[in-house]
């Protein structure tokens, strides 16, 4: 590999240099652009090392050897492709000249016996009108043969024992002067040799990749004989809550600050590591009391419950105002749906001396709260949300709270609902609410969707949690035990 570094004002006086001294075929090593405290000790702008292999940096020599210096600024002023092109027609020329030398000594006479035959046309009229009409018949016939295909033909019209001495000195005469190096037309095609260039830095590039890869196979399994094996009670804790669908992001994170807190020896006992992961479980579950049980809380209080569809929120309502005496319900007149469930609900009503008041819109609620709070008894709203009445929703919420000083709002999930579902509800409403109430828990198998809504929602605490049908029964307040227990099947 020949190097040299070339040093210009301009990329465009630089590169014309590296043309020139090395040819089109020069590599680029490194460009460096000499600007502010370094640049003022430096004569030139631009910087830029070059490379040329040997073998191109010959054949391009021999191209410079027989140029002049007027004849050398000219030729590497044209096009890149145009130079390499008659770089490599020189080259092939001179290696068909240096061919010729050295099969003229291995054969008969230099008149090549031992090729094949090809045409034996207009032979004896070149013998007899001499090399210059022979020289324009070559010409006219196949601008591609040389002096190799002519001594065939010659060679199939006679054998050197049918010429006499004069014919045969001045046959052989004739094929070597149509041998030199002049007369040898180059038909090799810049386009394919592009093409082969191309092919060949593709084939070495895909023979580096691969390389690569087997090294990086390599450092990964040297990587993976290191690594240490995961404790006993670590893998078991990872595989269980999984498991239980607990998302992954809580799993690292217990898993971590378990290998921080506890010992070697700690992470191998699996009872240990579980004991530890379900206190901090413990403490990711976040639940309260509603605001209508504080003792200190005198004044009567409005409970908005906010649901959508299928969520039980009218039979949970039910349980806690049948607990809670003085207390009312008033129901948006879109939860009146079927037969059955006013029937139901009308039993429910009757049986538990529960007072339920129908109001059309969100001026109707309001004023039916003002009048029951003003006797003294508290008011629990259940509001049936559509999925296009947000708004009308967050006006609700916003009346009621610059309307009275005490409002308390809670979202309600069903527990037997996918954990998509009530993760968008809980988005819908979640700056609006104050906590949340999960219904269906007798009937729910996936205690772990749960846990993830109470672990990215800290601030909605869970309040109530509904157990069954009976009312007022199977209702109780939340507790994470309760989610825990649901969760690993503890009794």
């Amino acid at each position: 590999m020949y190097v040299r570094k070339f040093e210009a004002d301009t990329i465009e006086e630089a590169l014309k240099d590296i043309k020139r001294e090395l040819g089109p075929d020069a590599i680029i090593l490194k460009t460096l652009t000499n600007k502010g405290l370094k640049g003022a000790f430096k004569k030139k702008k631009i910087e830029i090392t070059a490379a040329i292999s040997e073998k191109t940096y010959t054949k391009k020599a021999h191209v410079d050897s027989v140029l002049t210096g007027d004849q050398k600024d000219e030729f590497y002023s044209g096009s890149s492709s145009y130079i390499s092109n008659m770089i490599d027609r020189h080259d092939d020329a001179k290696a068909k000249s240096n061919n010729v030398g050295t099969r003229s000594a291995q054969s008969y006479g230099g008149l090549g016996l031992n090729k094949s035959v090809s045409s034996t046309k207009n032979i004896a009229n070149t013998l007899k009108n001499g090399l210059d009409d022979f020289l324009s018949l070559g010409e006219k016939e196949n601008n591609s043969n040389d002096a190799f295909d002519f001594e065939e033909e010659l060679m199939s019209a006679k054998t050197p024992s049918t010429y006499s001495q004069q014919e045969y000195k001045s046959t052989t005469h004739v094929a070597r002067e149509v041998a030199a190096p002049v007369s040898v037309p180059v038909t090799k095609n810049y386009e394919e040799r592009a093409s082969q260039v191309n092919e060949e830095i593709y084939e070495r590039q895909k023979n580096k990749i691969d390389e690569l890869e087997k090294k990086l196979y390599e450092l990964t399994r040297n990587v993976d004989k290191i690594q240490k094996r995961e404790p006993t009670g670590i893998y078991q804790l990872r595989t269980t809550l999984r498991s239980l669908e607990i998302n992954d992001e809580f799993i690292q994170k217990l898993i971590k600050k378990a290998l921080f807190e506890l010992s070697e020896n700690d992470v191998e006992n699996t009872d240990l590591v579980f004991e530890f992961a379900l206190r901090e479980m413990m403490s990711v579950v976040q639940s309260a009391m509603p605001l209508f049980s504080a003792t200190d809380n005198k004044a009567p209080v409005v409970s908005i419950f906010v649901s959508e569809s299928s969520a039980g929120q009218s039979a949970i309502v039910q349980k806690i105002c049948a607990l809670k005496s003085d207390s009312v319900i008033i129901r948006n007149d879109s939860r009146k749906n079927t037969k059955a469930n006013d029937t139901a609900i009308s039993f429910a009503e009757k049986m538990f001396n529960i007072k339920v008041i129908y109001a059309q819109n969100i001026a109707e609620i309001v004023t039916e709260t003002r009048k029951n709070l003003e006797e003294g008894r508290c008011v629990f709203v259940d509001y049936k949300c559509l999925e296009t009445e947000v708004n009308e929703t967050k006006k609700l919420v916003d009346g009621m709270r610059r309307s009275f000083p005490k409002v308390e709002v809670l979202i309600t999930l069903s527990a037997i609902h996918s954990e998509l579902y009530n993760k968008r509800v809980v988005a819908t409403y979640r700056r609006l609410s104050d906590g949340i109430v999960a219904t269906h828990l007798d009937a729910c198998l996936n205690f772990g969707a749960l846990f993830n809504i109470s672990e990215e929602t800290r601030d909605l605490p869970y309040k109530f949690f509904g157990t069954g049908e009976v009312i007022p029964d199977d209702l109780e307040a939340a507790t994470a035990e309760r989610i825990l227990a649901g969760l690993f099947k503890l009794s």
